[in-house]
Order: C-alpha cells, then structure tokens, then sequence
C-alpha cells in the first residue's frame, strides 16, 4: 500500500520524539474520558458544617430535614448563676439551606463536565466542603435578650437601718452589658455552640436608710399586679359587697421590711355589725348562706400577687374547690377566725398594698422602692379522685321532691412548683395543694304538709352562680 505523502512527512519527527510521549499522546483521551466518568458517577460525600451527606436528590433530602431541625436544638445561655434554655429558633435563627440544596443536586450533571473533571476529581477522593451560615433576626434576638434581661437584672437596693437599730442587708444589683450580649449569643449561633456564657457585673447596694414608720417615699414602684373579676348585679350583689368591703380594708396597708401581713387581722371579723352583708360562701365542701361571701376572692387575690412577686407565705390553705375567678393553684381560703392567710415581706424595704374593687374588676398591686424577684411558676395534676352522691333531708321541700343542691366536682392532687430568682441563683419551691372531691348533694324534701308541685323532681338550683366560686 502506498504511504501518503503527509504521512512520510510526519514519520521523521515523530520517530524523533521521546517514546513515553507517544505513549501519552494515545492515552490521554482515554484517561480524560475515564475521569469525567468517574466524576459523574462516583457517590462522593458533601460536608456542610460538618454534616455530611451524599450529592444528588439524596444528599438534597438529608439536608432538607438538616435544616428542620437545626433550629429546634437548644442553646443554653449562662448568666452568672443563672441558665436559661433557648431553641435556636427563638433566638432568631435559621439555616437557609436552599442554595446549598440546588448545588448538591447538580453535582454529577452533564451540563457541567468542564468543572465536574476539574473540580469533582479531588471531590471524589477527598469529600467536598461548603461553607453557610446561618440566618439570624437581630430584631427577634434583641427581643429575646431583652426578656433575658428583665429576668435577671435588677437594681441594687440599700438596706434598712430600723427602729430598734438592727440594719437589714440591702440587696445587691445586677447587670449585664446588652450589646456584649448580642455579639456573643451571634457567635455561639454562628459556631453551632450548644452553650454561651454572658458576662454579669454586680454591683454593690447603698448605704442603708433609716426606716419611716409611714414609709414616706419608699413607694416608688410598683413590683407586682394581679387582678380578679366579680359578679356585681342579681343574687350576687351581697357577694360582690364583701369583696369591696375587704378590699376596703386592705388598702394602704403597710408590710414593714421582713415583717408579715395576716390578712384576718386587717379584714377582722366578717360580720352584719362590721358592714358584711349575706351572700353565698362554701362551708364544709357546699355552697350555702352566710356572712361574708366573697372575701376569699379578695384573699385568693392577695396571695397571687405575693405568690408572683417573690413574697413568702407562711400560713396558705386552698380552697376545698378549685376557683373560678383564678388560675389552678393561687387560689386560697380564709375564715374567721380559724383559718388565716399570711405573706411575709423578704425585701429590706417596707411594701404598701393597693386594692380596688369597682365595676366587677378586683386589683391588688404591691408597691415599694425596688424591684420584685422575677418569678417563673407552673402546676401539674397529678391525679384525680371521682365523688359520690350524697343526700340530705329538706323540711322545705314537699316529701318525695328532690333537687340537685350542688353538682360533683373532681378532687385533685395538684404540683405547684416556684422558681424565685434571687441575686444569689434560683430558688425552687415545690408543694402538693389537694382539693377534695365534692359530692353531687341532692336534698330530699321531708315535708308532708306541702304538696309536691308537677314535674319539680330533679331540679338544678339556678339562683347558685357557681362561676363565682
């Protein structure tokens, strides 16, 4: 066969060419061939913040469900002696995942072969990495910081020299440095740290005051508020006269620094003499006349507002029944003279009670020269207890006619827990409240000389508004 003449021209170069550049000459095509192959086809890891998944849909879905549940893990935020929990949700934070899912996927694709061999090679050996950071609202932090400080700082309040001379210990302040606080919860989100510290600085009370047995200008802030509604027209009217009336009495009175308020001891006595009027109360686990009605709502009231702002109590029963008018577990109740309700004041400086009721609205409000503890609370049921039926005799009530007194209410054994913060940490409190179970009470009318009216069997006593007990 005759050599072409391009190919006699060519033989004398190449044959001056080394052999090992011939040989790559050939195999370079194959070798480029063979690495895109194994760059479109091999399963090679992505590290995204350290989380490693597969590229492609299935690396798409894990970081997906990465992103779910990256801003529910907690952070927890050490302030001195105090720590608090966060998801990293309620700090603001999120982690935009998007773009990193569109990257993942488009690994491997033909449309990109220049960079799949240039780029995906060592990816494949070595795993790939790619940076994001996460998405923080500095509006939604700042929020939450700024609840994370109420909680925790206060102002340092001077001690108390009194009468006799004893000096009560003032009460040192507390601070944190807000923007100090924002960098540093920003880098923890940022490093996917699990705890912060934040930097706190005390700061040492005043000189102590002579105490004012009038308390002039020691009642410069209100440190806690708790409010309660009434029925005030119809049946009610008497009750809602007791609840004014024990307001009344409650008002402007003057807890002294460590001393303790008995509410029987300033409402005094309930009766027609001393302005109480007849209104329906409970007595031995029923609803029936008496004088006085409704001051345990004004008791209930009280003790809220002490329980929330960090007061002590040493004397506290609860109702035989939950209430009504306030939550599970700050009700309490009081009767003369046997069971008292009492508040003791921890703080070094006297505290003054206002009290108002007017138009069905109840208030309390405990002020004094310094802020309260702040108070986190919560109650639990731990178990229930099922009443019977019981059934009592009625003179006025035609013989044989009955009607249901008072419906069954459940018993309960209820965990009421109380965390005070004080300079010094938390304190935790915890206590067991019981309610009995109440029985369904139905009277049964005794009286022969009446007669039985039609169809009068099985009645409810309407005129009881029980919503008000």
């Amino acid at each position: 066969m005759k050599v072409p003449p391009w190919a006699v021209r060519l033989q004398e170069p190449i044959a001056r060419l080394p052999r090992w550049s011939v040989w790559t000459a050939l195999l370079l095509p194959a070798g480029m061939y063979w690495a895109l192959l194994v760059a479109t086809t091999h399963p090679g890891k992505v590290r995204v913040r350290g989380y490693i998944v597969d590229r492609g849909q299935p690396g798409v879905t894990a970081l997906r469900l990465y992103a779910q549940q990256w801003p529910l893990e907690n952070l927890t935020v050490r302030v001195g002696p105090y720590n608090m929990r966060y998801t990293r949700a309620e700090l603001g934070a999120s982690m935009p995942i998007e773009h990193v899912c569109a990257f993942v996927a488009s690994l491997g694709g033909s449309n990109a072969a220049g960079f799949q061999m240039s780029s995906l090679w060592p990816f494949n050996r070595r795993g790939f990495s790619v940076e994001v950071q996460p998405a923080i609202v500095r509006s939604t932090l700042a929020v939450r910081l700024t609840d994370l400080r109420r909680r925790v700082e206060h102002q340092p309040i001077p001690g108390m020299i009194m009468e006799d001379g004893t000096i009560l210990p003032g009460i040192p302040g507390f601070t944190i440095d807000f923007a100090s606080a924002v960098d540093a919860v920003t880098r923890a989100l940022n490093a996917d740290q699990l705890e912060v510290s934040l930097a706190g600085r005390n700061v040492a009370p005043p000189d102590p005051v002579q105490y004012s047995r009038d308390g002039t200008g020691s009642f410069t802030q209100s440190m806690v508020t708790f409010e309660t509604k009434y029925r005030t027209a119809g049946p009610a009217a008497g009750r809602a006269h007791n609840v004014e009336m024990a307001a009344l009495r409650l008002q402007g009175v003057v807890i002294p620094p460590r001393g303790v308020l008995s509410f029987n001891a300033v409402v005094g006595e309930r009766s027609y003499a001393r302005g109480f009027a007849k209104a329906k109360e409970i007595a031995a686990r029923r609803i029936v006349d008496g004088v006085g009605g409704g001051v345990c709502q004004v008791a209930a009231t009280l003790h809220a507002a002490a329980f929330l702002g960090g007061f002590d109590l040493p004397e506290y029963q609860p109702h035989s029944r939950p209430a009504h008018y306030i939550d599970l577990g700050l009700d309490t109740m009081v009767s003369w003279p046997e069971q008292d309700m009492r508040i003791a004041n921890p703080y070094p400086f006297p505290v003054r009670v206002r009290a108002r009721a007017q138009a069905g609205l109840l208030r309390i409000t405990l002020e004094g020269s310094g802020k309260a503890h702040f108070v986190e609370w919560n109650t639990k049921i731990l178990s229930r207890a099922k009443p019977g039926v019981r059934q009592i005799d009625d003179d006025s009530l035609p013989y044989g006619q009955s009607e249901v007194v008072q419906e069954a209410i459940d018993g309960l054994t209820v965990r009421r827990v109380r965390t005070i913060y004080l300079p010094t940490g938390p304190k935790r409190e915890e206590s067991l409240l019981k309610y009995p179970p109440n029985d369904r009470i139905i009277a049964v009318g005794t009286n022969s000389r009446r007669s039985r009216r039609p169809g009068a069997a099985n009645q409810r006593i309407s005129h009881l508004l029980l919503d008000d007990f």
